[in-house]
């Protein structure tokens, strides 16, 4: 059995100046460790116009950043 993260950055209003900034950290601290835990992957969707629902416009630069900062898991 495999096991994977799954990420829709969802960010509910209120915002604060650094909101989207944190959410993002944290979920690149969460693949960090998901790798190091041996997750076997990582997804991420795209959206667009969809303000609270998803953060996620350009998953391909979260994935870069992922891929960046981890070692085994795969990317999707």
């Amino acid at each position: 059995m495999k096991f994977g993260l799954f990420y829709e950055h969802q960010l509910p209003r209120p915002w604060d100046e650094d909101s989207e900034e944190q959410l993002l950290h944290n979920a690149l601290e969460q693949c960090e460790l998901a790798d190091r835990l041996g997750i076997d992957y990582v997804w991420e969707v795209e959206h667009h116009f969809l303000e609270e629902y998803s953060h996620s416009s350009a998953p391909e630069i979260f994935l870069a950043a992922v891929a960046a900062r981890t070692q085994r898991i795969r990317l999707g």
